[in-house]
């Protein structure tokens, strides 16, 4: 029986961090006369981590061609793999900014950002699809389902 150990125990991960992920929604505020509250998506979510990763987990179990073989390894060496730590970076920093600056003035940034680290090159569609998603986003969720964006340093 091949068992990829890495594949199995980020497997294992993805459930333990969705069961936790799915309890915490339990904590989330309920609303009376709505069929659909807060916790409906991040449940959602979290079940598909759960099948995802259980997934991950039964077929390095078994024993296919699939899964026989040498295991690739990571490094930073990779392009892909140098590329998800800058996405990842470019997310927390949007975290992190969410608040000081603003949705209004972080996100295009941001999408700018993320479309430049999947090769697209074509810099004027880049600048219109940040503004334009940005000015969507923000109008849908302020005015169609009346969520306030934070402002940043904007709030008046």
């Amino acid at each position: 029986m091949v068992v990829r150990k890495a594949n199995f125990i980020s497997g294992i991960i993805g459930m333990v961090f969705s069961a936790v992920a799915f309890g915490y929604t339990f904590t989330f505020k309920q609303f009376i006369n709505v069929p659909v509250g807060p916790e409906f998506f991040p449940r959602f979510l979290a079940l598909g981590l759960f099948i995802c990763s259980l997934i991950l987990v039964l077929t390095n179990i078994t024993d296919t061609p699939h899964n026989a073989g040498p295991t690739k390894t990571l490094s930073l060496r990779d392009k892909g793999m140098q590329r998800l730590v800058i996405g990842i970076g470019i997310v927390l920093a949007y975290a992190l900014l969410w608040n000081v600056l603003g949705f209004l003035i972080i996100t295009p940034f941001c999408l700018f950002g993320l479309m430049y680290l999947v090769d697209t090159r074509e810099y004027r569609t880049m600048i219109v699809v940040s503004v334009v998603a940005t000015a969507l986003i923000f109008l849908v969720f302020k005015f169609l389902l009346g969520i306030e964006m934070p402002m940043g340093f904007m709030d008046w």
